[in-house]
């Protein structure tokens, strides 16, 4: 896939994640985004879902003294039902937004999920490169741009 060009629309997490590294983890939109969970992360990863929950409860152990962070609207408690028909048990699972995703990308210790770091580093240097070339005027068109385009959307 060629590079986008940021002057026609600039990168998501979303996207970049679903067209770059790992396809289409996301499952749902909600009030705080699009939202995959810890088990899609797991399939993804090729990665046991018990070591992505510890990843999970590492990122919260370290991240949570900065309320900034909102890790309760970014990494959110959730239950699924799994085990033989008639027989479901009651799991844990892990709702998780971009950002919050990109907090625990930090965490989970993979040859996937660096290059998926890799790759969103890179194409925010490359949205920094380009932003840097534009005075404030052209700033606030694209801004404007995308708040009219957002408000359109959500008619």
């Amino acid at each position: 896939m060629k590079d986008q060009n940021f002057s026609e629309k600039p990168p998501r997490l979303k996207d970049l994640v679903n067209q770059h590294v790992m396809g289409d983890v996301w499952i749902r939109d909600t009030p705080f985004g699009p939202v995959t969970d810890s088990l899609k992360i797991a399939e993804k990863f090729e990665i046991d879902h018990k070591y992505i929950l510890r990843s999970i409860d590492k990122c919260i152990e370290e991240l949570s003294t900065e309320p900034k962070f909102e890790l309760c609207k970014n990494l959110i408690e959730n239950r699924h039902l799994a085990g033989p028909k008639g027989r479901e048990r009651s799991y844990r699972k892990i709702d998780i937004t971009e950002f919050g995703l990109a907090l625990l990308l930090l965490y989970i210790n993979s040859p996937k999920a660096r290059k998926i770091s890799a790759e969103i580093l890179y194409r925010f240097f490359i949205l920094k490169t380009y932003l840097d070339g534009l005075n404030v005027r052209q700033i606030g068109a694209i801004k404007g741009y995308y708040r009219q385009k957002m408000r359109h959307e959500k008619k």
